[in-house]
């Protein structure tokens, strides 16, 4: 075995890899949501607790101050996919929101197409430059050892696989769904049901 250590922001994250490197190794039910750094000019954040209004940078599980969190990963190199799955997280989100959870979107777009994304879909989340794929790599939904254009047609960007947790405010996984055959959209009806498991169990 061989040991590398990953940085984060600030944080380190110490993976054990065989000589082959590691594939996607996506965070499970039960997981605890590793420690990540984020520099928030690199997002736009509508709905923040009010101890970070004025925060430079936070860590990710900072967003738990105030109920569950539901994380997912998106690009618009994702194609029609990537279409679907914003109309979905944009449905959703209100629920999310009345169950008293919250919505934190990475993505691949720079901060000034995240703007332009939010307009043109009248989106109402939380968004985010994953920079370098870095969250979505301690998520384990990236890894340049597998990448998503090596293996799905249409996609030739260094993007995330489809991801979508549901961590509740003890930062335990209570939902997981990823879609390497970027096939099918994660249901609004499971998510709604973990972050009700997250507001009971965290």
């Amino acid at each position: 075995m061989k040991s590398i250590i990953k940085i984060v922001g600030e944080d380190y994250i110490i993976s054990s890899l065989p000589k082959s490197y590691q594939k996607i190794q996506p965070l499970k039910n039960r997981d605890t949501l590793p420690l990540v750094r984020i520099n928030l000019e690199l997002g736009v954040w509508q709905h923040l607790p009010s101890s970070l209004q004025t925060a430079g940078t936070m860590y990710l599980h900072q967003l738990l101050q105030d109920g569950p969190l539901v994380i997912s990963t998106y690009s618009p190199d994702w194609n029609e996919y990537g279409e679907r799955h914003l109309k979905l997280l944009n449905g959703i989100y209100p629920r999310i929101r009345a169950l008293g959870g919250n919505l934190l979107v990475l993505t691949t777009e720079y901060f000034k197409n995240i703007v332009h994304t939010i307009q043109e879909h009248d989106l109402g989340f939380n968004i985010v430059q994953d920079y370098e794929n870095r969250i979505s790599e301690a998520l384990g939904v990236y890894s340049k050892y597998e990448p998503v254009w090596d293996r799905i047609a249409g996609i030739s960007e260094d993007v995330p696989f489809a991801a979508t947790f549901v961590v509740n405010p003890d930062r335990r996984i209570v939902y997981n769904y990823v879609d390497p055959d970027f096939e099918y959209v994660v249901s609004d009806k499971e998510i709604e049901k973990a972050v009700k498991i997250a507001r009971l169990f965290g």
